[in-house]
């Protein structure tokens, strides 16, 4: 027995399982490219920097020399121009004239980890794991007299530091790091592609840029709601599966999405590509998913996100997608585009804008 699919290509049953696993496969070990590739890329575009820097001073010297031989012309340039490459260097190495040098992948990266992980999550561990337990014992200890009194006042005093510190330190922080991190991630996404692919191909205009990232936020938004609606189905077994296939897929948008933006790739080819390969985009995003899940507080949740992001963004850039020849695609995202589009349509009806199409 044979399935036949477009392009006039028939496929067994054996050859889809098979080539759903090769792309679940690929994805998943792809997704771990990025712990290595991150002390590389920085490497990368110093070296492609300085080969540019050489080529400027070689194509100067050619210039000047032109009414030289060919051949000799061509060696003198070459030399001329490494030894002054060389001053240039021992210059900068000196700190006689030093200059501000751009961030890089992994100064970002570490500054992700520092702050998400070596001041907030450290900070919520040490609040629940030391300084309530401390309270507790100091308070049970004056009040060793009386058990009743003790659990009576803890049962008071447990609520308000929790609340004390969730409302002056947890959400504050919550919401700055929020922000620090989407700059710090865009950062990351823009060194890691100008590393391996040039500068951005980003032809859209102002208004179509900003309409798609507001479009994007609330698509995805929706598709998370989604999987935790599907998370409510009676057999919990299959919830629980429905709900890691939407997570698996939205951390795999999220991580290709600054790829895709920066080549230009609108909101609907975005989705359109995560559903036609999902075997490769579930493997992807199953690493993520999966680490994000074990934390029961989501505040925790995302501090771990947050650690492990950047990793699946530079994953992401250096990513080969692989297809799954047979296997159909699976439009898991039109609910969510169905009722983003209701929302639109109903809230921004005067601006004329368009409603996202598949």
């Amino acid at each position: 027995m044979s399935v036949a699919v477009p392009g006039r290509v028939e496929f067994s049953p054996l050859e889809i399982v098979r080539n759903g696993m090769w792309s679940f496969s690929k994805g998943f070990a792809d997704s771990l490219r990025g712990a290595i590739e991150l002390f590389f890329l920085d490497y990368r575009r110093a070296q492609q920097r300085e080969q540019k820097l050489q080529q400027r001073d070689i194509d100067r010297e050619l210039l000047l020399n032109r009414n030289s031989p060919v051949r000799e012309i061509q060696n003198i340039a070459k030399r001329r121009a490494l030894e002054r490459r060389e001053k240039e260097r021992l210059r900068e190495t000196s700190g006689s004239q030093q200059k501000k040098s751009e961030p890089n992948i992994l100064e970002r990266t570490l500054k992700c980890c520092i702050l998400n992980g070596g001041v907030f999550g450290v900070s919520i561990v040490l609040f629940e794991s030391l300084l309530m337990p401390l309270v507790k014992m100091i308070l049970y200890i004056f009040l060793a007299g009386s058990q009743d009194r003790a659990d009576a006042l803890w049962g008071y005093t447990q609520p308000i530091l929790s609340v004390a510190f969730s409302t002056l330190w947890v959400l504050p922080f919550f919401l700055l790091s929020k922000i620090v991190n989407a700059i710090w991630f865009q950062d990351i996404a823009d060194l890691a592609f100008r590393s391996s692919q040039g500068r951005p191909l980003v032809t859209l205009s102002i208004s179509v840029m900003i309409a798609d990232t507001v479009f994007s936020i609330v698509v995805e938004i929706i598709f998370l709601v989604q999987g935790k609606v599907f998370s409510m189905v009676p057999i919990k077994i299959i919830g629980a599966a429905l709900n890691l296939l939407h997570q698996c897929l939205l951390h795999s948008l999220y991580s290709f999405e600054y790829k895709w933006f920066s080549q230009g790739l609108e909101l609907h080819k975005r989705l359109d590509y995560v559903e036609t390969n999902w075997p490769y985009f579930l493997g992807f995003g199953l690493p993520l998913a999966v680490i994000t899940s074990m934390p029961e507080s989501q505040v925790m949740a995302g501090c771990v996100f947050s650690i492990l992001f950047p990793l699946f963004i530079v994953s992401g850039n250096q990513a080969s997608i692989v297809s799954s020849p047979g296997i159909p695609p699976l439009n898991i995202f039109s609910p969510t585009i169905t009722l983003s589009n209701a929302i639109f349509s109903r809230t921004i009806q005067t601006g004329h804008s368009k409603p996202l199409t598949r």
